[in-house]
């Protein structure tokens, strides 16, 4: 889950070898044979993650909103996702999950443990995906048999934020079975990579990342070691937003500065810096919403989990709206994460903490502000909170270059063209 011509980041485009950057889908009885060989439209065979917002991943809703995308731009889009159930919706079709059981137990099986960084771990990297192979490939594989009778000449294979050690040589046998390129988007780099250790265990361990045409990525930082391990050819795709989702909401703005996260996680400094000691200061409303904060939030009051209904809301409601990333990413150069684009669709007024390659995407002391510390802080609460027209100015430009260059949809483009380009090639 940048600039957006026909291969995304243009000139960074990286072929077998870095050449810039130095910091460097309720079940839905799938199509009869008959019935899939009268549609023209292409297809997109899309294996992603989870459909379901109820699990813990944070590129869910990214998920959902590329996945509009791709019908936007006219793909017939077949989606199965990896955990969870196959959930239908206007814009795509699906197949069952064919490890749906599966997943439910691994879930429950304490074989894993959270690490330092509030991250899930594996205690044993090696177990996961040995019993992937076991258990996991031969029901995927028969899936993969299925689809290849009833859907003809699919544009390509999408992995979609899955583990990619699971799908050891299940990407050959996909591969020989639906005749197509075959894409991996990790959109949890630089986190996901082994220097990190991933989320809930190392999906890179004992990967073949030559086995895929392409590998995504929406980190243009991680690129050396991407293709030190493997990758081919590899892509910055970044993430994006869809603006009819997040529309801008007039409504009276009675609080100061709003932050929205689950957490303080990897980015106590930022929060201690843009919260807690602008609070004790600046005469204005401070809210947070979230579940666990280590970090003390001054004077800023705290207010439980809220859903994206409310989170609409609340950042209307904000003169200021935070945008503080985990240190992980906003170290990593050019590490796009959703929040700033949600907030610039939703017309908002954003100061962000210290964020590596933020001026790739917006205007910075235009479209967006920067607080490098404290007193940056202190200033540009001071001004913006007092001044109106720099605020609605700023908010404006902002959801423009939103609208202008990173829309899901112009994702969706993006992948196709990178589709096209491997399969070229």
């Amino acid at each position: 889950m940048a600039a957006v011509d026909a291969f995304f980041v243009g000139n960074d485009l990286v072929e077998s070898g870095l050449k810039k950057n130095e910091n460097c889908l309720s079940e839905q009885v799938p199509l009869t044979k008959n019935s899939a060989e009268r549609n023209s439209q292409p297809k997109l065979l899309v294996i992603c993650s989870t459909l379901d917002l109820d699990y813990p991943y944070g590129a869910t809703p990214a998920i959902w909103q590329l996945l509009k995308g791709l019908f936007e731009i006219g793909l017939d889009t077949i989606v199965i996702p990896y955990r969870g159930k196959s959930i239908r919706s206007p814009w795509w079709r699906c197949y069952p999950n064919p490890t749906e059981k599966e997943g439910a137990l691994y879930a429950h099986s304490g074989l894993h443990v959270k690490n330092a960084s509030g991250f899930r771990k594996n205690i044993n990297d090696s177990v996961v995906p040995k019993l992937a192979s076991i258990v996991v490939q031969n029901k995927w594989k028969r899936v993969f048999s299925k689809i290849s009778e009833n859907e003809k000449e699919l544009a390509g294979v999408l992995l979609l934020g899955v583990p990619l050690n699971h799908f050891n040589s299940l990407s050959s046998f996909i591969k020989s079975k639906l005749s197509c390129p075959l894409l991996y988007y990790d959109l949890d780099a630089p986190t996901s990579l082994p220097h990190h250790g991933g989320f809930s265990f190392n999906y890179y361990q004992n990967a073949n990342l030559a086995e895929y045409d392409a590998i995504l990525v929406p980190s243009e930082g991680v690129c050396k070691e991407i293709m030190e391990m493997g990758a081919q050819k590899l892509f910055f795709v970044h993430f994006g937003v869809d603006p009819e989702l997040y529309l801008p909401l007039k409504t009276k703005q009675d609080v100061g500065a709003f932050f929205f996260a689950t957490n303080d996680s990897d980015r106590e400094k930022s929060v201690k810096m843009m919260i807690s000691e602008p609070s004790r200061t600046i005469d204005a409303p401070f809210l947070v919403s979230g579940i666990k904060y280590k970090s003390s939030l001054g004077r800023a009051k705290k207010i439980p989990m809220i859903q994206f209904s409310q989170w609409r809301h609340y950042a209307a409601r904000s003169k200021i709206n935070l945008n503080i990333p985990r240190e992980t990413h906003a170290s990593t150069y050019a590490t796009s994460t959703s929040r700033p684009f949600e907030l610039a669709a939703m017309g908002c007024c954003i100061v962000s903490a210290p964020y590596s390659g933020l001026e790739k995407w917006f205007k910075i002391g235009d479209e967006i502000f920067v607080a490098n510390d404290t007193k940056e802080a202190l200033e540009l609460y001071s001004w913006l909170l007092n001044d109106d027209e720099a605020r609605e100015n700023a908010s404006h430009k902002a959801r423009e270059h939103v609208l202008r260059e990173h829309t899901f949809k112009q994702r969706a483009q993006e992948i196709t063209s990178i589709l096209k380009k491997v399969s070229t090639s």
